[in-house]
């Protein structure tokens, strides 16, 4: 019997919204909540609202969350209720994985819960977002993802199919505006192309990677070009009919290491603790990437007039060194172009002989880096006061020795 339709005609239409399941709640709802406010003095639980629609939220945010709460815990007892509403998910095999290891709440009690939450004066019940790691949690505590015996042997044998059951697979990730055009229709994300590359800039050095023994799997749902090899090493996984949403997080989180431009997906070998490599990255000082232990090689930065490439220090002086818009570059009359083909093979050999402990530094480089990390560390265009974004990740050195002006 559709008990709805006994209703008045006037209020089917509340009923639609999901108000009567919410008054049966109410009482047992504000019940929890008070509950919540006696165990206070014992130990800390709030709530924390997952924003699921975009892969690098739904990920960054909950760990940050997540890692916080342990940290805090060390004093006395926190514990995080993750909130999680019934709206599109970016993935939904990564919201299953959540929901094995985390205390959720989703649907008609799980708004209620949350909504009531946050209208209890004078206390915080509820958790802030944030995607940057200010206290290198990251590093201290491993993820709590774990994946099924069954879901091993799928991810497994799915490795077997492409030649590549040893785990000696890199992940490509290069972000273009598709993604957002067809999942957002109703909005413009045009404000980030300047984060965009061209994937086929990439096919020289994934040829490098496999001639390195590694299989290149260029990941991505949703992509504006394929990536078109001859080579059976390198895997369009992103365009030829491989792609589910497991995979996205299985190959993610078994990779060798990662090659991104710094978008969404790369949020899933990072929270499995996979090395990483940005490259054709902006801006070039994002608290959220440079707080993480990770490798960067960022785009070029040139004066529109004298189409000479900026140094560091002129990048801080026209405060685009955090920039995240296309229009605040042009703004300040500043050029970006993106990696050549050729500094892109520079950069992945780099990447994959730190991976495999070959590389060796320069003193010259060492001491790039030290300078470079002393700047970004102190200025006080960048932190609010030092080291108050600590600093873990480090520049590539073949970018600071091609480019060795940067640091002037």
């Amino acid at each position: 019997m559709n008990l709805k339709s006994k209703f008045p005609p006037k209020l089917q239409k509340y009923a639609n919204f999901g108000i009567f399941p919410k008054l049966i709640f109410l009482p047992f709802a504000l019940g929890f909540i008070a509950l919540i406010l006696l165990l206070r003095p014992f130990v800390v639980i709030k709530f924390f609202k997952v924003n699921p629609w975009r892969i690098g939220h739904l990920l960054q945010e909950v760990e940050i969350v997540r890692l916080n709460a342990l940290e805090a815990s060390k004093n006395k007892k926190h514990h995080i209720i993750y909130y999680f509403p019934e709206r599109r998910v970016a993935n939904a095999f990564i919201v299953q994985m959540w929901k094995r290891v985390l205390p959720t709440i989703s649907g008609s009690w799980g708004w209620l819960v949350y909504t009531l939450s946050l209208k209890v004066p004078s206390i915080k019940l509820t958790c802030e977002p944030s995607i940057t790691d200010q206290r290198e949690l990251w590093s201290t505590y491993t993820t709590n993802f774990q994946f099924s015996d069954l879901e091993i042997e799928q991810g497994e044998k799915f490795l077997t199919s492409i030649n590549s059951s040893n785990y000696s697979y890199v992940c490509l990730i290069v972000r273009d505006s598709s993604y957002l055009e067809t999942i957002r229709k109703d909005k413009s994300f045009a404000y980030h192309d300047f984060r965009d590359a061209d994937v086929r800039s990439y096919l020289q050095a994934a040829e490098r990677l496999t001639n390195l023994g590694y299989t290149v799997i260029r990941m991505g749902q949703i992509v504006g070009e394929p990536l078109r090899s001859d080579n059976p090493n390198i895997i369009d996984y992103a365009t030829n009919g491989m792609r589910s949403e497991f995979l996205d997080i299985y190959l993610g989180a078994f990779c060798k290491f990662c090659i991104s431009t710094g978008t969404g997906w790369d949020v899933i070998p990072t929270i499995f603790r996979r090395r990483i490599m940005y490259s054709n990255f902006l801006p070039i000082f994002a608290p959220s990437a440079v707080s993480l232990p990770m490798t960067i090689y960022p785009k070029s930065l040139y004066d529109s007039k004298t189409k000479l490439v900026l140094s560091l220090s002129e990048i801080i002086e026209h405060d685009i060194a955090s920039v995240q818009t296309a229009s605040g570059y042009q703004e300040a009359g500043v050029e970006i172009r993106d990696l050549s083909s050729e500094e892109l093979v520079e950069a992945v050999t780099e990447m994959a002989q730190r991976v495999e402990g070959t590389f060796v530094e320069t003193p010259e480089q060492k001491e790039m880096q030290a300078k470079l990390k002393r700047i970004l560390s102190t200025h006080p265009k960048l932190q609010p006061s030092p080291n108050y974004y600590p600093i873990r990740a480090q520049f590539a050195s073949c970018f600071l020795s091609r480019y060795p002006n940067f640091l002037d």
